[in-house]
């Protein structure tokens, strides 16, 4: 009887273990989701970027014409936007080109770590992203 009993208990312990190995599967697929969630919100937005820079040095060279010195401060603000916009472009196939699609090579352990990682710099691209759009749209709708 006490070999029935340490096999039966052998048995519960694997199957734990198995749901539990499976739990961690299901979080993991949620959370990398979840990052491709962030980066899904913002990619359509790559051509806008490209269109509100090229608005910004338009408006940039329509001041320099205009103004010349007297509008130097505003055109330097300008440029620094574009900046802003081309370094928002730059951010996500940065973050793109790093991104481990090599998730079998990992513990399950591994890759949350790894996930959660991603997802806090997913996030940071998705701000930086609304934020150049906001920010060149305000300065392009004076």
């Amino acid at each position: 009887m006490n070999a029935y009993l340490r096999n039966f208990y052998i048995l519960i312990l694997i199957s734990l273990s198995y749901s539990c190995t499976e739990d961690k599967a299901q979080e993991n697929q949620k959370l990398r989701d979840e990052v491709i969630q962030i980066h899904d919100e913002v990619m359509p937005y790559m051509g806008e970027l490209k269109s509100l820079r090229k608005d910004v040095i338009a408006k940039s060279h329509e001041i320099e014409r205009n103004q010349g010195e007297e509008g130097a401060k505003e055109v330097e603000s300008l440029k620094l936007l574009a900046k802003q916009l081309d370094d928002a472009f730059d951010g996500m196939f940065v973050w793109m080109r790093q991104f481990n699609q090599k998730e079998d090579e990992m513990s399950d352990e591994e890759l949350e770590s790894y996930l959660l990682n991603q997802k806090e710099m997913v996030k940071v691209v998705n701000e930086d992203i609304k934020t150049a759009i906001a920010d060149a749209k305000a300065v392009l709708k004076d």
